[in-house]
């Protein structure tokens, strides 16, 4: 399968109990899909042994490459992972393994000529009744203030790189910058296609994004990039 080449972008905090088998699975499966590919992991600061894994990981792996920072946050360390890259698109992964490179690959598929692949998920198994509310409460949201009809904004994202380094982020905090990203490409009428992907039950760690200050920093950044856009037109 012949593909546009491609940057694999991971932000990790404190994930010293997945971000092994992630970063060794993504370098074995990778060349089933890419002949040019390069993995950048962002240690966004962490306290326990992610960054002496990844240092450890990086030696000798011409395709790997780690990128060390002060704790700035999930925001921070995505954009640092974006900016760094330097193949044709990016897409982002999470360090936890809650989707893998094998269950991008519809999302690959849809590259050649798209400027954004947004990959949605299926069942959620582990998913309580709290963070359903806030996962489908926050697409609804997304409706009423951008007209975003999406199957899902919050997974599977794949960018051509020159166009996502381009985009200027003002309201970023945690996992909005997937949504802002998106509402500023939907701006520029950038062309933007879905594809199935897939969701796995976190092995190990604590699930970062489903906590209320989360929710409500979402939420403010929501609020204020609807203003911004209003204003600006």
């Amino acid at each position: 399968m012949s593909k546009p080449s491609i940057t694999i972008a991971i932000p990790a905090y404190n994930e010293e109990e997945n971000i092994e088998w992630v970063v060794k699975d993504a370098l074995k499966s990778l060349p089933k899909y890419f002949k040019d590919f390069e993995i950048v992991v962002v240690d966004d600061g962490s306290t326990d042994k992610t960054g002496e894994i990844v240092d450890r990981l990086v030696k000798n792996k011409k395709n790997l490459r780690v990128v060390h920072q002060k704790n700035d946050g999930y925001s921070q360390a995505m954009w640092a992972g974006i900016k760094a890259a330097t193949k044709e698109y990016v897409a982002y992964m999470p360090a936890d393994g809650q989707f893998l490179i094998e269950d991008m690959r519809h999302c690959f598929e849809a590259t050649n000529g798209a400027d954004l692949i947004l990959g949605y998920r299926g069942g959620r198994p582990d998913y309580n009744t709290k963070r359903m509310i806030f996962s489908y409460g926050y697409l609804t949201l997304l409706t009423i203030l951008f007209d975003i009809k999406y199957m899902d904004v919050g997974w599977v994202n794949i960018w051509k790189t020159k166009k996502v380094q381009k985009i200027k982020l003002t309201c970023a905090q945690g996992i909005f910058i997937l949504t802002e990203i998106l509402v500023r490409f939907r701006k520029k009428n950038y062309k933007i296609v879905e594809a199935p992907s897939y969701y796995r039950i976190r092995r190990a760690g604590e699930v970062k994004n489903a906590k209320w200050s989360v929710v409500v920093k979402t939420l403010v950044s929501a609020l204020k990039l609807w203003l911004e856009m209003k204003l600006n037109g």
